[in-house]
């Protein structure tokens, strides 16, 4: 019932449709309980040996039809509202869901699979639509005009009534026998139906991967397993219920087996008149039909609730804090970590983390694969909140500063760097949304990116295609150093945005890097060493923790993982050297 509620409660902001559609729908099933009335009344005109009036039938007859039009308009007024209204709060809902992501640990988003969220965020609340929309005006009737109906044939007699009634409990016992194993087997359905999503999404967006491995057999193999597993599930499910449905959808009409011998009874032994007996016909034979409605919805009623589960508990998972009354006025972009600890899912990360990176600066964090460089750049963003410690920017705890303050004060730039299926410009316009054409161009071209755009087949309207797939990773990463130039943040963070290009592309992107740092406050972490020689502080970080911090040469003299590290970097440089000499040769 609590799901049942909540979906009730999205709909508390447009309370003026919801109360709309609930009186039109009770209105239509109203005038569809008086035009059975008028037919009565028009039976009861032929009860008796003197034929009625022809006028008086023929406008009966019309009054009847202009009741069952006017019956028709206003079922369509109530779903037209209840319409406008849910898909108005499913819009509302996806845009929570969204922003409720944005809040979210980056640890708890990347926990999901792309098709886990694409299926709450898309299928979950699409299915929301069958409650808000058709359940309110729908459901009213199917619920109203049985009881109208009883209570009319009541009205007519009682013993009728009984027997329409005695077919309803009937009907419903394989109705109930069907949703015994409902939960254990609504649970099943939607494992699978989110592993089938989940692996989907995996074998679409790995399609070149596949391809370039030779795993197509394997992997398609993976797909189709979930594809049968999610069949196996729904054909499951069909022939367990199978059998309760044909007996339900079989008794609920059959109410007229009670009534059509024992009201003919009645009307011989005179206790009924022909017009009544017709009468009460004519409403069993329309009793159990909105019944059988009914029992669809409580079907997808049930199914609904466990979707609405998954969306309420992503809803209400623990999210980052940010204060919206907090500090928006920052003095200086000096960033400070003290005694920052972190771990991700129980398993420490960042362990004492102490160190200072001064406005106008640069600061490099090196150190082996997983220990812990990344993690440092995104606590800045608040990709996460740390454990333990505190992170400072200008003096100021950045939980205590405005998300937004905080967000326009830091450029991110990863080495997975993302363009959006739209043009060039808007792209890199996503850096700053008010800026003009020529502004944008003009970060491009202090990114070294105007050169590869030229060549495209709209210049900068040219859509970058689907996660930017028409272009390499040293263009990508060039084109959101032009978004992050365009941005101009005090506090810029490069999270090896160097990683993916080559000897040429580097070149080009440092140049750009050279535009986007001047008197920035910088944190770099590079993959390659000789990239931050120069820079005012180097960090090394080792499983989590801060060995040493200096120059370059400082770090060369007392600093043997440095030095093992610059080594290995030199012998790389030195195989590249001689690899291009040989293809020189060639």
């Amino acid at each position: 019932m609590n799901s049942i509620k909540r979906m009730f409660s999205y709909a508390d902001k447009r309370k003026g449709l919801l109360w709309g559609s609930i009186v039109f729908a009770s209105l239509s099933v109203s005038l569809g309980i008086l035009a059975y009335i008028m037919a009565h009344r028009t039976i009861m005109l032929f009860n008796g040996n003197k034929l009625p009036e022809l006028k008086i039938v023929i406008a009966n007859v019309g009054l009847i039809t202009i009741i069952l039009l006017l019956k028709t308009f206003l079922l369509f007024e109530a779903l037209k509202l209840s319409h406008i209204n849910a898909y108005t709060i499913l819009g509302e809902l996806r845009k929570a869901i969204t922003s409720k992501l944005m809040r979210l640990p980056m640890g708890d988003i990347k926990k999901r699979t792309a098709g886990n969220l694409k299926m709450h965020i898309i299928d979950d609340v699409e299915s929301m639509e069958l409650v808000l929309a058709h359940i309110i005006p729908e459901g009213i009737a199917n619920i109203l005009t049985p009881i109208a109906t009883i209570v009319l044939i009541f009205i007519i007699d009682w013993r009728m009534a009984l027997l329409t009634f005695t077919i309803i409990p009937i009907g419903l016992v394989p109705f109930m026998m069907m949703f015994r194993e409902y939960k254990p087997r609504m649970e099943k359905y939607t494992r699978a139906n989110s592993h089938m999503n989940s692996t989907i999404v995996e074998y679409i967006s790995g399609m070149k991967e596949i391809k370039a491995f030779n795993q197509t057999t394997q992997s398609y193999e993976k797909y189709t397993d979930s594809v049968s597993g999610f069949r196996k599930q729904v054909v499951d499910w069909a022939f367990h219920t199978s059998k309760y449905t044909t007996a339900y959808v079989t008794l609920l009409p059959a109410s007229i087996l009670f009534v059509l011998p024992f009201g003919g009874l009645f009307y011989l032994n005179g206790s009924l008149s022909i017009s009544d007996y017709v009468m009460c016909i004519i409403l069993a034979l329309g009793f159990a039909e909105p019944l059988l409605r009914l029992t669809n919805f409580f079907d997808n009623i049930a199914l609904l609730t466990v979707k609405e589960k998954a969306i309420h508990q992503l809803l209400n998972e623990k999210e980052i804090e940010f204060v919206d009354d907090g500090i928006t006025d920052i003095e200086d972009y000096c960033i400070s970590f003290d005694n920052v600890t972190f771990a991700y899912e129980k398993e420490d990360v960042l362990k004492d983390i102490s160190f200072t990176c001064k406005p106008n600066t640069v600061t490099a964090l090196v150190g082996p694969s997983g220990s812990g460089k990344s993690t440092i750049a995104k606590l800045i963003a608040r990709f996460w909140d740390v454990d333990g410690g505190s992170i400072k920017l200008g003096g100021v705890n950045i939980s205590n500063i405005e998300f937004e303050s905080l967000m326009d004060s830091i450029s991110y730039v990863s080495q997975d760097s993302y363009l959006f299926d739209t043009t060039i410009m808007e792209n890199i316009r996503m850096g700053r949304v008010d800026a003009s054409d020529e502004e944008v161009i003009k970060a491009a071209k202090n990114a070294m990116c105007d050169e590869f755009i030229a060549k495209t087949e709209k210049g900068y309207y040219t859509n970058a295609g689907e996660a930017g797939d028409k272009f390499s990773g040293g263009q990508k990463q060039r084109l959101s150093i032009a978004r992050a130039l365009l941005k101009d943040a005090p506090v810029v963070i490069l999270d090896e945005a160097t990683a993916f290009s080559d000897p040429e592309n580097e070149d080009k992107i440092q140049l750009s890097l050279n535009q986007l740092l001047r008197g920035k406050t910088v944190i770099v972490i590079a993959h390659r060493l000789s990239t931050i020689v120069n820079a005012d502080n180097i960090i090394v970080v080792n499983k989590g923790k801060i060995l040493n911090q200096g120059t370059h040469e400082d770090l060369l003299k007392y600093c043997q993982k440095y030095n093992d590290m610059w080594r290995i970097h030199q012998e790389a440089m030195e195989w590249d050297f001689r690899a291009e000499e040989e293809r020189s040769h060639v």
